[in-house]
């Protein structure tokens, strides 16, 4: 958990995000990547994250950013992106959440140098240790 103040501005900092992320969307492919999901046990996050993921037409931090092609239970939207050390190095890394450079996380993979989400290694929830089972597959799929 983060002291308040810093909690703010990370959240400051992230809500200037969306600018850049419109700004170097990706197009013009006629095929992506999807990512399938599977394996998380975790009484909340499982629900969650397990599942097919898309490629979307947008970047972050010059990484492609991936959304569950169905919403949770709850209705929320997930996403799988990419965030750079900006906010120093223990934010960088991959994560799955409610949106890109939100407060609301559920997984982190410390993994700094993958250009596609890792397999294996994620930290479920964000904060706990490495699930050993959750497990992400990749393969081509038609463009979202």
């Amino acid at each position: 958990q983060l002291p308040q103040q810093q909690q703010q501005q990370l959240q400051q900092q992230k809500q200037q995000q969306p600018q850049q992320q419109q700004q170097s969307g990706q197009g013009g492919e006629s095929s992506s990547y999807v990512l399938s999901v599977t394996g998380c046990k975790h009484d909340v996050v499982g629900d969650i994250v397990n599942g097919v993921f898309s490629m979307t037409t947008t970047t972050n931090h010059g990484r492609p950013v991936y959304k569950k092609n169905t919403k949770t239970a709850a209705g929320l939207e997930v996403h799988m992106y990419f965030w750079d050390d900006r906010d120093g190095a223990a934010f960088h890394g991959w994560y799955f959440g409610q949106k890109v450079g939100g407060d609301e996380v559920w997984a982190y993979h410390p993994n700094k140098t993958a250009v596609t989400p890792p397999s294996s290694g994620w930290q479920v929830p964000y904060d706990g240790p490495v699930d050993h089972a959750l497990s992400i597959s990749q393969h081509k799929g038609p463009a979202p």
